[in-house]
């Protein structure tokens, strides 16, 4: 049976795709921080996970033990402070500030791939979920500037990550722009279609090493 583990699924995309991989069969090990009914619902084995806490993902890779996944995916993040990089003080970088924005969703989804990368099965993929506002190339506008740059920062260390892993599979992965509660109602794509254009973007990707930054409809995206 295929197998996936999900770091952060309470809702959204990470539960879109675990009810996904549930429909084509996998085996499905997901997180959450908080309670999570509709999660639970759906059948998967299902971990309480602070994944900024590397202790606590370390302690799950331990608890998971010698278990191999066929894709490890790594959800989490968050959409931080809607302020631009003129309005922030630097004495704002703790608590739910900029600071917070950037640990969560750059510096932490590479932490906790350390310890989830041995969980990856020979042939598997690791997957960030990052955005197409971290293209440094794609940059010609001036939207959501400290998302933008967290996410910029997550690619950046992420390549750094694959270099130190050059025979995993890594894909760095946008959903595109989705009706969830960050991206908005006025968002075109649906959660269900952004996540069966994911997985069927893994699967494809699945037992060719190398790093590439895709869209939920398998583009290249550049960096």
């Amino acid at each position: 049976m295929p197998s996936a583990l999900i770091i952060g699924a309470s809702r959204g995309l990470g539960l879109g795709l675990v009810k996904e991989w549930r429909s084509r069969g996998f085996d499905v090990v997901a997180t959450r921080r908080g309670d999570a009914p509709e999660l639970e619902a759906t059948g998967a084995e299902v971990h309480t996970l602070d994944m900024d806490d590397a202790d606590a993902v370390a302690a799950l890779a331990a608890t998971l033990g010698a278990r191999r996944f066929d894709v490890v995916l790594i959800n989490a993040g968050v959409k931080g402070p809607m302020a631009t990089v003129h309005s922030i003080t630097r004495e704002a970088g703790a608590g739910d500030t900029w600071g917070a924005l950037f640990w969560t969703n750059a510096l932490a989804p590479v932490r906790a791939a350390r310890h989830l990368e041995p969980l990856v099965a020979s042939g598997g993929v690791l997957a960030f979920m990052t955005s197409i506002l971290g293209s440094v190339a794609l940059r010609t506008h001036a939207m959501a500037d400290l998302y933008s740059a967290s996410k910029a920062a997550l690619n950046s260390l992420a390549r750094g990550f694959a270099a130190e892993h050059p025979t995993r599979t890594i894909i760095n992965l946008h959903p595109g722009w989705v009706k969830t509660d960050m991206g908005g109602d006025s968002a075109p794509v649906e959660i269900p279609d952004s996540c069966r254009g994911m997985a069927d973007v893994l699967a494809k990707a699945a037992g060719t090493p190398g790093q590439r930054y895709l869209d939920y409809q398998g583009n290249i995206l550049p960096w």
